[in-house]
This record gives C-alpha cells, structure tokens and sequence, in this order.
C-alpha cells in the first residue's frame, strides 16, 4: 500500500462487516486514524516483496478462512469486498478474484467481467487482486521466493497449475474497479527482468498461462451445465462490451477455448447440487 491507496472507499463507517483489513505499505503513511485497520510496518519494495516478507513474518493470517491480497488501485464497497468473501466460501474456492467492472482497465480479459454468469471456473487467476483459502495460502506461500523482482510475474499461472487448476474462480457478480493504465513499465531495464523471470518460471515448472473458462456459474450457486460451444456462445456474449475496445479479443476467447473442446466435461459441470447458503462471517 502506498499513500495514494484507495483502502479508505473499502471501509463503511459503522457498518458491521465479517473480515478484517491489514494494511502492508511499502512508504511512509500517516496514522490511520479514521480507517478501521491495522497499519503494519514499512516494508519497502513492490507489492510481492512486502507479502512474502509480512506472511512469513506475521502469522495472524493464519486465523481466517480467505485472505485477500488485493493491489491498492482498486476500488471496492465494504459490500462487494464481504460479498466476495462470502461467495468465495460458498463456493468452496481455493484461488479466486472479483471481476473487474467494465471500465477498468486490465491486462488479461478473462478477469473482466461477463455479464453472463455470476462466477466461473477458471485455469487463471491474475496476481492483482488475488484471494485464497487459507490452506492454499499454505500451500502456495513458497512461490513467493521465485519472484526476485517482487513483482510477481510468472505466479498466476504456476499458482493455478499447483492447484491442479481445480476450484479456481472469476466473481463476475461482485466486480471491483481497477483505477490505474497497465502496460510497459517505464524502467526498461526493470521490464526485462521481471519478464526473463515470467519467462523462466513458466519454464522451469511447464505452467503456460491458461485463459480459459472451464465453467460457468448461475445466481443459484449450481454450475451451468454447458457444452463447450454453449459455454463459448455465453462468454462471447458476456463480453461484447470488450469487442469495441479491442476487436482482437474475439478471436482470443475463441483460441483459448478451442483446445478444451475435445475435453471431458469439467468435474463440477451438469452435476446439479443444492443452493448454498452464503455463511456471513470469515473469521474463524
């Protein structure tokens, strides 16, 4: 977090809310006191630096069900940020994410959102506002220590291949807005090593990145039983919103769903189960 962090718009005065905010600054930041949260040490250096040293150092993570790990440029509703929470829990997710509401600005369109579904079952979830169970925090703290840049590249698809890609998910119903332009960095030199390191991770551990949606979620909870050109058909659909700011991206979604075409049915898919109640509390 730095001092621009927009935290402040995560909080509702007053407000009951079922999860708890730790801030992790990587500069000097003023007392803060009309924000109901823990204000941690300085920890200087990108956002992943900070996180590994704080979760290895700090382990009052430990006591929650979800953590989320979000960047400081998004900005959320205490409402959105519990409905999150609690949809990742009923949803039983090990990796998941909001959306991202349709002007923001992004990377990778599979964290946009599609208007089509409430979640879907995804092989990627990005390293911006990542949330995890906490035994799959467990389970993925190590990787941490392969980004030397702390910037994180390469950790989004290595953590979805370490999960076996299973009960990993895009919230489209609770979308956040992501304030600030992505792109090149304006340090080349920065730019290089943090890509030789993306490079090198999805080398050595054989975890291309996988854009693809295995599945879609309903308003019920229950997974959608589509077939792959069904489930195509309903993320074009979702989407079109994109196509005019980028026409290529049709036929993105359309490579990167092809390859699963030939696939059997994701587990979870035309197995209809019982509505879950959404539980209101993540503190253990």
């Amino acid at each position: 977090m730095g001092r621009n962090s927009l935290h402040r718009a995560w909080i509702d005065h007053g407000s009951p809310r079922g999860w708890d905010l730790y801030l992790c600054p990587f500069q000097e930041m003023p007392p803060q006191t009309d924000v109901d949260c823990t204000l941690g040490e300085v920890i200087p250096g990108p956002k992943w630096t900070g996180l590994r040293t704080l979760l290895n150092e700090w382990d009052g993570w430990r006591e929650y069900d979800h953590i989320w790990l979000p960047d400081d440029d998004i900005l959320a509703s205490q409402d959105t940020i519990s409905a999150m929470f609690e949809a990742a829990a009923a949803l039983q997710l090990k990796l998941f994410t909001p959306a991202l509401q349709e002007n923001s600005h992004f990377g990778h369109y599979i964290i946009m959102r599609n208007r089509n579904f409430f979640a879907r079952r995804v092989g990627f979830v990005e390293i911006m506002t990542p949330g995890f169970s906490r035994p799959a925090l467990e389970q993925l703290l190590h990787t941490l220590d392969l980004s030397k840049t702390g910037w994180g590249w390469g950790l989004d698809p290595l953590w979805a291949k370490l999960l076996d890609y299973e009960d990993l998910g895009i919230l489209d119903a609770v979308p956040v807005l992501h304030t600030r332009p992505v792109g090149k960095m304006r340090d080349a030199d920065l730019h290089r090593r943090c890509s030789e390191e993306n490079d090198l991770i999805l080398a050595d551990y054989q975890c291309p990145s996988k854009m693809v949606t295995f599945g879609g979620i309903g308003p019920d909870l229950q997974d959608m039983a589509l077939g792959a050109d069904e489930l195509l058909v309903k993320l074009i659909q979702g989407w079109d919103y994109l196509f005019d700011r980028d026409p290529s991206l049709l036929r993105w979604i359309s490579e990167h769903q092809a390859p699963f075409f030939d696939w059997p049915p994701y587990p979870l898919l035309g197995s209809p189960t019982s509505p879950r109640a959404l539980p209101r509390v993540q503190k253990v």
